[in-house]
């Protein structure tokens, strides 16, 4: 049987450091947080990795770490997950990136520390080993923790290579417009995408075109949600997901037929008791990916990274909280037989 061809994951990885506070300190307070520190395996790009290898992707990690006990137990935990880890250097000199992660009843406010994460790319014969792992890669995967001229030369050398290109776009940076028409799938939340649209200078039109939607319980978020992932669609991007929290997410993509216009396709999130939203991006990005990649319709790829997403944040920390696929399928099942 032929191997299983690999998803190249580029990115950060992080050690996060997660405290529960009542809420945020004010400058000049200290605060006491509930119980102990926990250090939870995270960044962007690890996540996405461990996402995509629990939910039945054959994955290959790229990034770096340094030289200490975080950066080790980065490795470990991709290890553990499926995950490949020959393209993860150690770096000498930077420390492993951390995350402070402060947890705020449903919600999170986060700080990064991008340490050895801010040199990826800087080595030449470690971005050279990167880019031929990426030649025959089924796609490379690519977020904004990592420097970003290292994501324009892999973007790049990826469209040479003929490789599909997915770009979680966050945390929001200012992106050239020729960068985004190289991107194949490009994920975003609300913010993100009305960053990206702005920066193309014009303002999005809010009029549906050919929509096959679900109603929306928040009619004029997702209006405006699709009419920024309709103005970076036209702008070039073949496919754009934005990310509506607890109110799901949409996805504008190619028509099914010639001459039809843009696809636009609405999932609702369901209702479940929110533990930790931390990596639930990460897990919609991973899961999304993978039902892509394995010929899954649009509808069905983002019903299943929806659901994929609203069970991670059920569960405490990044690559901890991260669901199997069997369990999204159940989870999937179970919600059917009740609708």
């Amino acid at each position: 049987m032929e191997e299983q061809k690999r998803i190249l994951v580029v990115g950060s990885l992080n050690m996060d450091q997660v405290v529960q506070v009542p809420r945020l300190p004010v400058l000049g307070e200290t605060l006491l947080g509930a119980g102990s520190l926990k250090l939870v395996p995270g960044g962007k790009g690890a996540n996405q990795a461990v996402a995509m290898a629990r939910l039945g992707g054959a994955v290959t990690m790229a990034g770096r770490v340094g030289h200490d006990p975080f950066g080790q137990q980065l490795l470990v935990a991709l290890q553990a997950a499926g995950v490949s880890t020959e393209l993860v250097a150690i770096d000498e000199e930077e420390t492993s990136g951390t995350a402070f992660i402060f947890l705020v009843e449903q919600d999170n406010a986060i700080i990064v520390a991008a340490g050895a994460n801010g040199c990826l790319g800087r080595d030449a014969e470690h971005l050279t080993r990167i880019e031929e792992a990426l030649a025959q890669a089924s796609a490379v995967v690519l977020q904004l923790e990592i420097p970003l001229a290292t994501v324009e030369h892999l973007i790049k050398a990826a469209r040479a290579a003929a490789v599909p290109v997915v770009l979680n776009a966050a945390p929001a940076q200012l992106l050239s417009p020729d960068l985004l028409r190289q991107v194949e799938l490009l994920i975003v939340n609300e913010h993100e995408a009305q960053a990206l649209v702005t920066a193309l200078g014009t303002p999005p039109d809010s009029t549906m075109t050919s929509a096959e939607s679900r109603e929306p319980a928040a009619k004029d978020v997702l209006t405006q949600a699709r009419a920024l992932a309709l103005r970076l669609h036209e702008h070039g991007v073949a496919t754009v997901a934005v990310t509506l929290g607890a109110a799901g997410a949409l996805l504008v993509t190619r028509g099914d037929q010639p001459g039809t216009g843009p696809l636009s396709l609405y999932e609702p999130a369901p209702r479940v008791q929110v533990t930790d939203t931390t990596a639930a991006g990460d897990c919609f990005v991973g899961a999304l990916t993978v039902a892509l990649l394995e010929g899954q319709s649009p509808a069905q790829a983002l019903r299943f990274a929806v659901y994929a997403s609203a069970l991670k944040v059920t569960r405490f920390g990044a690559q901890s909280g991260l669901p199997s696929r069997a369990e999204v399928m159940a989870f999937l099942a179970g919600d059917s037989s009740q609708a």
